[in-house]
């Protein structure tokens, strides 16, 4: 890439990775410690249900157009200074957000940033391939995940914590010392190599990345649990993502598109991992928001129950991607991804087996379960990814490797929710149509009919997860060797 880590002591090293790792873990816990907080947000600035949902939003699309521009922007403005600038936005807007006098002032906050936060995931992940050698790479693949994962698993804790003791205003204050720890780790970086100022900026495919990215999350976004053949405005959304896709398309034929390059789909390990990669993304995301909805929902659990049911998922994760550190140099990693799909499917294929009477415990089991599946796969998906990549490619890989994970979670939640609705009124008819006894009222009716749905869901996603195994042997192999086994 641009950093020359070659002068780079090991206590240097330390220090970067640990800046890198901060802002990381920033930049995910932000996409989800406001959530607890919205309540109140939305009470103090006067809004409604839309406002919270527009502050997280706004949010996630701005990460979601900037990711896959963090190569040319790492390539017009060195990695150091860029990393430096997104730091700096983001602790910025999050000061701007914790004193938005209004509703639109805070989305216009939150959606800087986003964008600033955008470029802070791709380039850490592509900055920490740099910095380490080769055989180093899976290890620190798979602490680096963990990371991200820890962040959205933290969040909602401390925004909770925060907004009882404070006021949700200091969630975003949070942002400022990390920001620093974060600067303090970029000291030890040699300054970047060839930031090349003299590009020709591609306006025509920057706007084309914006809308249609832009366009694209915002439909998956605002779609979930909507009829979108009575939503005009989802329509025209994913219309519009639709045709900025197909003239980007047409521009990079005719080589014209110069904001990112398209090469590192021709190597085989990238593509495949790109594609586990949303599927598995698809997967957990889905997972996430359907467990504490089958909980409230059919169950009749409460909110603080129901999120019982999610959070060992994400402890069993954390762990699992942890202690893969220092595990993943000595399998084939091909081993360990199907180990993890098989685990997955496994967790999801136990969850329609619950019942009211065990509902919380039999899903919390499930959840940890699915955590340790797939707290199996984020590292070597991400160490097979860039294994044969040039190391040219690593800025701009990480970037679209990191949006198609983003947009499998929406593209999932959105695509199962619609199943999810139609299974229901299925459900319905048929219960009526059978006579089923014991059907006490209108409300215990469409109980049923509702966890019949979730059930044929979370099947439907315990047989994709089931048939996507074989396609792990498109991977070239990684082979440990002596030099991943005594690396330190």
């Amino acid at each position: 890439m641009t950093i020359d880590a070659a002068i780079l002591s090991k206590r240097s090293r330390q220090q970067a990775t640990t800046g890198f790792m901060v802002a990381t873990a920033m930049q995910a816990a932000d996409a989800t410690i406001v959530n607890v907080a919205l309540p109140r947000l939305e009470q103090s600035l006067g809004g409604g249900i839309d406002l919270g949902s527009w502050v997280m939003t706004s949010y996630l699309c701005a990460a979601a157009v900037v990711a896959p521009l963090t190569g040319w922007l790492c390539r017009y403005c060195g990695a150091r200074r860029l990393f430096a600038g997104a730091i700096s936005l983001f602790v910025l807007a999050s000061l701007l957000s914790s004193a938005a006098p209004s509703a639109t002032a805070i989305i216009v906050f939150r959606l800087i940033q986003g964008a600033a936060g955008g470029i802070l995931q791709p380039l850490a992940q592509a900055t920490l391939l740099d910095i380490y050698p080769k055989h180093r790479h899976a290890r620190i693949q798979a602490i680096w995940g963990a990371t991200i994962m820890t962040g959205p698993v933290l969040g909602p804790v401390l925004g909770g914590v925060i907004t009882d003791l404070a006021s949700w205003r200091w969630i975003f204050v949070l942002n400022v010392p990390l920001g620093v720890i974060s600067m303090l780790g970029l000291r030890s970086l040699p300054q970047s190599r060839g930031p090349t100022r003299e590009a020709r900026i591609d306006w025509i495919g920057l706007m084309l990345v914006v809308i249609g990215v832009g366009a694209l999350q915002l439909c998956l976004q605002r779609g979930i649990g909507r009829d979108w053949l009575a939503s005009p405005d989802l329509v025209a959304e994913a219309a519009i993502a639709g045709l900025a896709s197909a003239v980007i398309a047409i521009r990079i034929i005719r080589s014209s598109f110069t904001l990112f390059s398209f090469d590192a789909f021709r190597d085989v390990n990238f593509t495949t991992a790109n594609f586990y990669n949303f599927m598995v993304g698809a997967l957990l995301f889905t997972t996430v928001v359907f467990l504490p909805a089958l909980s409230e929902g059919p169950f009749g659990s409460g909110a603080a129950l129901a999120g019982v049911t999610v959070s060992p998922r994400g402890i069993a994760m954390v762990g699992m991607m942890f202690a893969l550190g220092w595990l993943i140099d000595r399998v084939d990693h091909r081993v360990l991804l199907a180990t993890g799909l098989i685990i997955m499917a496994g967790a999801l294929a136990l969850i329609p087996k619950a019942t009211p009477e065990s509902g919380a415990i039999w899903l919390a089991a499930a959840s940890a379960v699915q955590g340790v599946g797939a707290g199996m796969l984020f590292g070597p998906m991400s160490t097979l990814a860039f294994s044969t990549l040039a190391v040219s490619l690593r800025a701009d890989a990480a970037g679209v490797y990191i949006l198609l994970r983003q947009l499998g979670g929406a593209a999932g939640v959105a695509a199962m929710t619609a199943l999810l609705q139609a299974r229901i009124q299925a459900n319905i008819v048929a219960i009526a149509d059978q006579g089923v006894t014991g059907v006490r009222s209108p409300s215990h009716l469409l109980d049923l009919a509702t966890f019949g749905a979730y059930t044929d869901c979370f099947r439907t996603m315990a047989v994709i997860t089931a048939v996507i195994i074989p396609g792990i042997f498109l991977f070239r192999v990684l082979r440990p060797g002596p030099a991943l086994s005594t690396a330190t």
